[in-house]
C-alpha cells in the first residue's frame, strides 16, 4: 500500500465535538466501538442501512439457488485442501511489513477483542454512507491507527449521493462532501483504503450501481477527487462479488488497472459442497487475464456452523489464498441473522471453538503475518 506523509494530527477532540453536535444522524458503521460515540447513535449499528456487504441483502426472488440438504450421516466427506506451495517472501509494500494481511469487520465489537482472541488484524472495515460527517470519519481513521490497523472505508449510497450516476455528476451535495472527505484524509496523515460501492456486480446492488458504464464513471471520478487531495495515503480496492451463488461476471465493472491498487473479492462458504475454487476460482482467472499485475485478496468472507464443516472450510480458505498467491483476507466477524435470507448465520470465530482453533492454526501455518509499520 502507499507510503505515509507527515502526520498532522488535527483530529484531537473530534469525538467530543461530534457528541455535542449530534452529527451522526446518518451512518458510518465502524469496525470497532468508540467510547465517545453519541449515545443516541449507538443503537443505529443494528440498522440494516448501510448493510454490510456479502450476505447482508437477499437477491431478488428466484435468483438464489437453494443449498442441497443432505440427511445427517449421508454427506460425502469434505475434500482435503491441497498442501500449500513453498513459502516465498512477499515484498514490503507501503505501511505494511511483508506477510499475510488479515483484516476484520467486527460488527461494532472491539477490534482489540478480535486481536486478543483471534489474531491481530491490520485491516479494519467500516461501512460509510455517502454524506457521513467527515469529522466522524477522521475519528474512525484515528481509532484504527491507535489499534495499529489501517481502516478500509467501504463507501455506500447515502443522503448526499444516492447512486453512481449522481456521484459521477457531482450532484446533490456529493461533490462538496467528497472534497471535504479528501481533505480530512490528508489532515489525519494516516493511510486508508477506499472501496467504492463494493459488490457492484451483485443483483442486489443494481439500484445504486446504475450499470457498468455509470459505475466506472463514478469510480474514476471519486478516484480523481480523493487522489488530488490525499493520493499518497490512499489504497484503492475494487471489490466485486465473486462469481458464486449465481453472481454475474464482474469484469464489465472493471475501472482499469490505473484505478485499482488491489482487487478484493467477496465470497462466503454458503453451501455444503463449497470450496475455495468453487467460490473464487473462476473470478480469479478472469481478473488475472484482464489485469495480471494487480494484486488480489479476499475482501470479505466467512464460514459458518450451518453444515458442521466450519473448521475444514477455514483451512480450505487459507490453503486457497496461499495456492492462488493472494495477499490475505478480511473476515466478516459478526453474528448475522437477517431473515428471510437463508444463509445468514453466526460468523463470529469467538463463538465456535473449533473454527477459532482452526483459524489460529492457519495463522501460524501460513505466516508470517503482515504488521503496520510505525
Amino acid at each position: 500500500m502507499r507510503s505515509r506523509v507527515t502526520r498532522s494530527r488535527l483530529i484531537a477532540g473530534a469525538a467530543a465535538g461530534l457528541a455535542a453536535a449530534g452529527l451522526l444522524a446518518w451512518a458510518v458503521y465502524p469496525a470497532q466501538p468508540i467510547a465517545a460515540r453519541p449515545a443516541a447513535d449507538r443503537g443505529a449499528q443494528s440498522t440494516p442501512t448501510p448493510v454490510p456487504s456479502g450476505p447482508a441483502l437477499p437477491s431478488p426472488p428466484g435468483t438464489q439457488p437453494v443449498p442441497r440438504v443432505t440427511p445427517p450421516g449421508t454427506a460425502a466427506p469434505s475434500p482435503t485442501p491441497l498442501p500449500p506451495p513453498a513459502r516465498t517472501a512477499q515484498p514490503t509494500a507501503g505501511p505494511f511489513t511483508a506477510g499475510l494481511r488479515i483484516g476484520a469487520f467486527t460488527g461494532g465489537q472491539s477490534l482489540a477483542s478480535f486481536d486478543a482472541k483471534v489474531g491481530q488484524a491490520v485491516l479494519t472495515v467500516s461501512y460509510v454512507r455517502w454524506g457521513t460527517p467527515v469529522r466522524w470519519l477522521a475519528h474512525v481513521v484515528a481509532a484504527a491507527a491507535a489499534a495499529r490497523a489501517e481502516p478500509v472505508l467501504e463507501l455506500y449510497p447515502g443522503p448526499l449521493g444516492h447512486n453512481a450516476r449522481q456521484i459521477a455528476a457531482g450532484a446533490g451535495g456529493s461533490e462538496g462532501w467528497l472534497a471535504s472527505f479528501g481533505r480530512t484524509i490528508a489532515q489525519t496523515g494516516d493511510p486508508v483504503t477506499i472501496s467504492f460501492f463494493p459488490e457492484m456486480n451483485g443483483p442486489w446492488r443494481q439500484w445504486w450501481s446504475q450499470g457498468p458504464a455509470n459505475y466506472i464513471r463514478a469510480f474514476r471520478h471519486v478516484h480523481a477527487v480523493l487522489s488530488a487531495r490525499a493520493g499518497p495515503l490512499i489504497t484503492w480496492f475494487w471489490q466485486p462479488s465473486a462469481m458464486h451463488n449465481a453472481n454475474p461476471d464482474p469484469m464489465p465493472w472493471w475501472p482499469g488497472s490505473g484505478y485499482a491498487d488491489i482487487v478484493a473479492l467477496d465470497g462466503y462458504y454458503y453451501f455444503p459442497h463449497d470450496t475455495f475454487d468453487a467460490i473464487f476460482g473462476a473470478t480469479i482467472k478472469l481478473v488475472r487475464r484482464a489485469a495480471p499485475a494487480v494484486p488480489m485478496m479476499v475482501g470479505e468472507t466467512a464460514a459458518g456452523p450451518m453444515y458442521g464443516r466450519q473448521a475444514w472450510e477455514v483451512g480450505n480458505l487459507f490453503a486457497g489464498i496461499r495456492g492462488h498467491r493472494l495477499l490475505g483476507l478480511v473476515w466478516f466477524n459478526r453474528d448475522q441473522h437477517y431473515q428471510p435470507y437463508q444463509f445468514h448465520q453466526d460468523w463470529r470465530l469467538q463463538d465456535h471453538p473449533g473454527a477459532l482453533a482452526a483459524f489460529r492454526a492457519c495463522l501460524r501455518r501460513y505466516g508470517p503475518l503482515a504488521r503496520l509499520l510505525s
